[in-house]
């Protein structure tokens, strides 16, 4: 038995953004009122989420930048500080060095940032999924395995119930049993969930291949044998494609290639 396991945030969904519209108005709310505060001090809304992007357009880019060296949601309270004190990072080792230093309750922030996120899907789930583009070809491309039989199950560092609703024909067009989806209660690290899929459906680690836009996550999980493709369409940098390469993990270069590669890999 063959599984395909993808990654939801990064690899179906564009959801650099909503997570800085989540962290940022956390920063904001939670740490307060002597902060500098990034993109004047607003508050987003469903409402100026858009005026805000075209009117701090160099924050946004610099933001971009600094979501290729996210490794745990905790991070994104790094990026917002780096942003507000306006520090220059140029690569992953500047940035994890940075995050280190930092005296944080990561966990804290954690929390509070999965009950931000949690305020605005109650308030309106269907804005709340707009707010971030998807990847269009990859959705196409497990609409195409689902069709063909293929098994697609979903390793996620969210939670299970905040994605699943994504999976309905208005949204992504396809629908995944939230048993399908593995996500943080089956361990920090994905191989944990590669070993936990392999259980449930009764198959061996070298029959699942896995995608994934956090090469972090990819080191360690193809030491179990597992057949991991780095996604190079998300928020990864050319010196993370690089690193990749030298360790044999393929990478998938534009999501207008997952399917073909798959395909190929899955025969």
């Amino acid at each position: 038995m063959k599984i395909l396991a993808v990654d939801f945030d990064g690899v179906i969904s564009d959801s650099a953004l909503k997570s800085l519209f989540v962290s940022h108005n956390v920063y904001c709310k939670y740490f307060g009122s002597e902060v500098k505060r990034n993109f004047g001090g607003k508050l987003f809304t469903f409402e100026n989420w858009e005026e805000i992007q075209k009117q701090y357009k160099k924050e946004m880019d610099y933001y971009r930048r600094l979501r290729s060296y996210i490794e745990l949601s905790g991070d994104f309270f790094a990026i917002i500080k780096i942003m507000e004190e306006q520090v220059r990072i140029k690569d992953q080792q500047e940035f994890i060095a940075y995050r280190n230093q930092l005296q944080f309750d990561y966990q804290f922030f954690r929390e509070l940032f999965f009950k931000e996120k949690e305020k605005w899907q109650k308030k309106s789930f269907r804005k709340w999924f707009f707010l971030s583009p998807i990847f269009k070809e990859v959705v196409k491309g497990i609409q195409r395995f689902t069709k063909e039989g293929q098994k697609v199950v979903i390793a996620t560092s969210n939670h299970s119930k905040a994605i699943h609703r994504a999976f309905q024909p208005e949204y992504l067009g396809f629908e995944i049993d939230i048993e399908d989806i593995f996500d943080k209660n089956f361990g920090k690290h994905k191989a944990e969930h590669m070993q936990a899929i392999a259980k449930k459906y009764d198959a061996k680690l070298n029959e699942i291949y896995f995608v994934d836009d956090q090469l972090s996550y990819l080191k360690g999980t193809d030491d179990l044998g597992v057949n991991v493709f780095f996604a190079g369409w998300g928020y990864c940098t050319e010196s993370q494609k690089e690193e990749a390469k030298k360790k044999k993990i393929p990478v998938i270069e534009k999501e207008k290639d997952f399917y073909p590669v798959l395909k190929q890999a899955l025969s």
